[in-house]
């Protein structure tokens, strides 16, 4: 597959310089010591014999205050203009407001830092305008140096990347053409391994006959790839879908995708070099039945291995969904025994590690999911998955709060976010529109928190429920969501940043 980047929109990355000093709103009027420190009156200079200078702007020195400064609230409260370069600060800085001063706030420590009357907000931004409203399986995020990148299908044929900065805020757009011309991306994954991010993708060609095509592309910090992509598997046109997972020193890639071949459908998987070159050959890690599909999901271990899982369900049915769970080697060779977990049907199970012991070491596996249902649906967790691990209820939520959700494992610990999604009228127009949400998330304390900003729910599109959740600077958390409307119709792509207890 060739793949060539286009030029960037605008990549020029924007540096916020925050000076910051003492906050000292005086000086002395001979000659001017660091800014930021002083001279106690009446004390020995060095060994000058000279009595100390006495602070500048007080009733010993002579030399009157500087002026208030613009701000007056939060951390600014009080502040005087500092003495920099032989004058007052024409328009007070960090030097003036002290070490505690943000120009624009990103600490999560119950402090008004940036002045403006509000302690630890909420920042609700657009991002960019999107063409479509993809699902979850063409929509993913990563930190890069300096931010995130941001990949999604169109909808058709291209791939197109999203710089953003460490405060979610764009910086750049790209697309990735793709030769031979496709007439479908079905899979676009963001992956980091051991050589920078890569781009996972699966996408369906006509010629010269329909077939499906899984690649991957290695990629820069700025999401420009680094040669041509390499096919990791292809075949003829047929259901399929794939996940890529990094071992946890970023070495090897296990990739798995799933066929439908001859009525029945099967889970392979192989693993690969961060170049994609193969180290362990593809072969069939899990079959179903011609009644069940099955979609996979891998993860690396903290012993080298893998932890692949399938999901089953009757085709057609409603019934609960079979999650089958399995561990690998390095080669992706089994591992013990394998498990099968029941959940209710579009629980959404999904594969993470807890956090690292204090001991060191990597986190244990562990499975998040979703019960939809009823009149107090909630979401769970099971822990201990080979080790008989029960269910554990991680927060209860009402209905219409369901929606897929997003995790991350932080520095404090399980961070959650999920959109309630309530059905709401939408006459003559498409039903796909007709829901409204607000962003939740619960915190590594069990905390659970409406971080909409406002009163007014948001629109939404029903294929688009995800939430991309990442930590941010500062202990703030920061969650990307696509927001939707039909009259006029647009799409837009979303950032939260908020600070979670």
């Amino acid at each position: 597959m060739q793949s060539r980047m286009m030029s960037w929109g605008s990549l020029s990355l924007v540096a916020a310089l925050l000076v910051s000093g003492c906050g000292s709103s005086t000086s002395p009027s001979g000659p001017v010591p660091d800014a930021g420190t002083q001279v106690d009156a009446g004390t020995d200079a060095g060994n000058s014999g000279d009595a100390g200078v006495a602070d500048a702007g007080t009733v010993d020195s002579g030399v009157p205050e500087g002026a208030p400064c613009e701000k007056t609230q939060g951390v600014c409260a009080g502040a005087q203009r500092a003495w920099v370069d032989g004058a007052y600060e024409p328009v007070c800085t960090a030097r003036s407001y002290g070490a505690d001063y943000e120009a624009s706030e990103l600490r999560c420590d119950g402090l008004d830092n940036d002045c403006d009357g509000v302690t630890d907000p909420t920042t609700w931004a657009d991002v960019a305008p999107m063409q479509w409203a993809p699902d979850t399986r063409w929509a993913d995020s990563l930190p890069v140096e300096g931010g995130f990148l941001f990949v999604s299908s169109n909808g058709l044929s291209a791939i197109e990347f999203l710089r953003l900065d460490a405060s979610l805020t764009l910086k750049g757009s790209a697309a990735l053409p793709l030769s031979p011309a496709p007439i479908r991306v079905t899979r676009t994954q963001l992956v980091r391994t051991a050589r920078g991010p890569a781009l996972f993708s699966i996408v369906v060609y006509s010629e010269p006959s329909y077939f499906v095509r899984g690649s991957l592309t290695q990629l820069d910090e700025l999401g420009t790839p680094g040669g041509e992509g390499v096919v990791l598997f292809e075949g003829p046109y047929t259901w399929a879908n794939g996940h890529v997972a990094p071992s946890l020193d970023g070495e090897r890639l296990a990739v798995t995708w799933t066929w439908e071949l001859a009525g029945a459908r099967e889970v392979q998987g192989m693993t690969v070099d961060p170049a994609g070159q193969v180290l362990a050959a593809p072969r069939v890690l899990h079959r179903s039945d011609s009644l069940d599909l099955s979609a996979a999901e891998v993860l690396g271990l903290g012993d080298g291995g893998f932890l692949v899982k399938a999901n089953e369900n009757k085709a057609g049915s409603f019934d609960d969904t079979r999650v089958w769970l399995q561990r690998y080697d390095r080669e992706l060779l089994p591992v013990g025994d394998e498990r099968i977990l029941t959940v209710k049907y579009a629980a959404a199970p999904s594969l993470m590690l807890t956090a690292p012991s204090e001991e060191g070491g990597a986190g244990e596996p562990t499975l998040l999911y979703r019960d939809p249902h009823g009149l107090t649906p909630q979401f769970l967790q099971v822990r201990s998955l080979f080790n008989e691990g029960m269910a554990e209820s991680l927060t209860s939520t009402s209905r219409g709060q369901t929606a897929l959700f997003g995790a991350t494992m932080t520095s404090r610990g399980l961070q959650l976010a999920w959109l309630s999604m309530p059905m709401v009228p939408n006459p003559g127009g498409d039903a796909a529109f007709g829901f409204e949400g607000r962003l939740w998330g619960r915190s590594a304390t069990g905390v659970v928190t409406d971080w909409t900003p406002g009163a007014a729910a948001i629109p939404m599109n029903g294929t688009a429920s995800w939430v991309r959740l990442h930590e941010l600077a500062g202990h703030q958390l920061g969650a990307l969501t696509m927001t939707a409307t039909d009259t006029p119709r647009s799409y837009t792509l979303r950032s939260l940043r908020y600070c979670a207890p």
